[in-house]
């Protein structure tokens, strides 16, 4: 019988890129959209010469490595990691305070806001903003115990603005609600991106039968997130871009950078 024993393949793509906690094994996040990946070590190398400066042999350590790609999409989970930041999820018991911003048509001198604004009770909404057709500001209206010439009314619990008797056209309106079904992240100045271990999923195929695919996994047992320069796009078709510096665990003695394996699908 023949050993199972590939050499020279095609790799088709990468099928998706899972993340871990060294540690507990947990799956944190998981990236299927993968695109433009590159993989790239690098090691210090001390040449040892002889008398005459000639080299005799170069002795390589400190070896590193670095891996990046774009996700197509954007994500969250990832955006967290390079804020160096927690995904904060709400729910019906902790709710995420979050900004909101509307523009609405007045009414019978009224407006409804979309969510229950939340602050300084009867203040919530402390101003307005009137805009014309074209989009440009008009005059700026100011909360008020009672209706009165530039001035509006707020009732919280019916989400109800009030404004003066012929106050009419459309408003800006800015104010902040809980949410239930939010997230939200922060980018601070001094966190540390966390470590990760990271499971690199691909596809090859035989180079003699395209038919014949072979399945491979590249692991990397600490991986942290390059946070020295972060780049977003904020174009639909801009992607997500990322790099992880790639060292081996520091009181690991096999020194692994990375591990191959390769098996039949």
């Amino acid at each position: 019988m023949v050993k199972f024993n590939p050499n020279e393949v095609v790799f088709e793509k990468i099928r998706y890129i899972e993340e871990f906690d060294p540690t507990t094994r947990q799956l944190l996040s998981r990236l299927t959209n993968v695109k433009e990946p590159t993989l790239n070590f690098s090691s210090e190398g001390t040449p040892v010469t002889d008398a005459q400066g000639a080299e005799i042999v170069t002795f390589y350590n400190a070896a590193q490595g670095t891996l990046s790609y774009t996700n197509a999409i954007h994500s969250f989970d990832l955006l967290a990691e390079q804020f160096s930041s927690e995904k904060i999820i709400a729910s019906d018991e902790k709710k995420i305070v979050a900004p909101v911003s509307e523009v609405l048509e007045i009414v019978g001198n009224k407006v409804t806001l979309r969510y229950v604004p939340v602050g300084a009770t009867g203040a919530e909404i402390k101003y307005v903003q009137l805009i014309n057709d074209e989009n440009e500001f008009g005059e700026t209206l100011e909360v008020s115990a009672a209706v009165a010439e530039g001035k509006f009314t707020i009732d919280a619990s019916t989400k109800t603005l009030t404004f003066n008797a012929g106050t009419a056209g459309r408003v800006i309106v800015d104010y902040e609600a809980e949410m239930a079904e939010a997230i939200s992240l922060a980018k601070t100045t001094d966190s540390m991106p966390p470590v990760r271990t990271l499971h690199v999923h691909c596809y090859f195929r035989n180079k003699c039968d395209s038919n014949i695919k072979y399945i491979g996994v590249i692991t990397f047992p600490r991986a942290q997130i390059d946070i020295s320069s972060v780049d977003v796009s904020l174009t639909p078709d801009g992607g997500h871009a990322v790099t992880y510096k790639l060292q081996k665990p520091y009181c690991d003695e096999a020194g692994k950078l990375c591990e191959v394996f390769v098996y039949k699908d």
